[in-house]
């Protein structure tokens, strides 16, 4: 976690440097892939706690799983993060953005209670060293419908496709390792909206809202505030505060899997355009 901070702050500093060195930002035209559109790519770290439960049965089968605490249970309660993203404007109304985010927070704990997870059952005493990681993708796409000024507000809709995967570690009296791990997947259309305030000298603020109910599967909430700043022509540095939440329930059909986690914290990033 040391390591990953020291890294976050050399960008951070070389993004300084460079904007000191570029004098005016508008000194320099950006590079253009495609005309009447503008990308962004890059890499976001961030830092979360952790929030949630899980009950994994064994193929589905009613009794052969009990619901976990993540942070009772395991001592789950904090996180880092890394995210791949992909921003796009096209003829000035068409906006988008698709990111790759990976969860893995990880805990040690003696557990404090009987559990069963995946049909194994897990004694009070129990030292389990655990880890819950979440494959998050995710696509938006908004188009403007009103402009005041530097005002933007623009609706839209995604797609979200989070595979969460729990993965519990402990070991026999005998001294035996066991290793037990489920993976389970889910995909969530959304309705959202974007609203973008631009302000002077390479300042984009920005606030987002997507969300979507399945009603007997689930639900999927995102909120975010960030802040874009473009230190230079094709580079932008971004800083953020956002929780996401996610939701499946599979209590009316074969697999009767469940989980519910919120992730809340901050994430600092830079991107390159073209």
């Amino acid at each position: 976690m040391v390591f990953a901070r020291k890294q976050g702050m050399s960008l951070l500093l070389i993004a300084m440097l460079i904007a000191g060195a570029s004098g005016e930002v508008n000194a320099e035209d950006s590079f253009r892939l495609f005309p009447s559109s503008r990308f962004f790519t890059g890499l976001d770290w961030g830092y979360y706690f952790v929030s949630g439960e899980f009950l994994v049965p064994a193929g589905g089968r009613p009794g052969s799983g009990s619901k976990i605490d993540a942070y009772s249970d395991l001592g789950i309660s904090q996180t880092e993060a890394v995210t791949l993203t992909l921003d796009g404007t096209v003829f000035d109304d068409h906006f988008f953005n698709l990111e790759y985010t990976m969860f893995m927070p990880s805990g040690l704990r003696r557990i404090t209670r009987d559990f069963l997870f995946h049909n194994r059952l897990y004694s009070t005493g129990t030292l389990i060293d655990s880890k819950i990681d979440f494959n998050w993708l995710r696509l938006f796409y908004c188009y403007r419908v009103y402009e005041d000024g530097a005002l933007r507000i623009s609706p839209g809709f995604g797609l979200n496709h989070v595979r969460f995967g729990a993965t519990l570690n402990s070991a026999t009296e005998e001294g035996d390792f066991l290793s037990n791990s489920r993976r389970l997947d889910i995909t969530y259309p959304t309705l959202g909206v974007e609203t973008r305030f631009l302000a002077p000298h390479g300042l984009d603020f920005r606030w987002q809202f997507e969300a979507m109910s399945l009603i007997t599967r689930g639900f999927v909430t995102l909120l975010k505030a960030s802040a874009n700043w473009e230190i230079y022509p094709d580079i932008n540095i971004s800083f953020s505060v956002s929780n996401r939440m996610t939701q499946s329930v599979e209590d009316n059909q074969e697999l009767n899997n469940e989980w519910m986690f919120s992730f809340t914290g901050l994430s600092a990033g830079i991107a390159f355009g073209f």
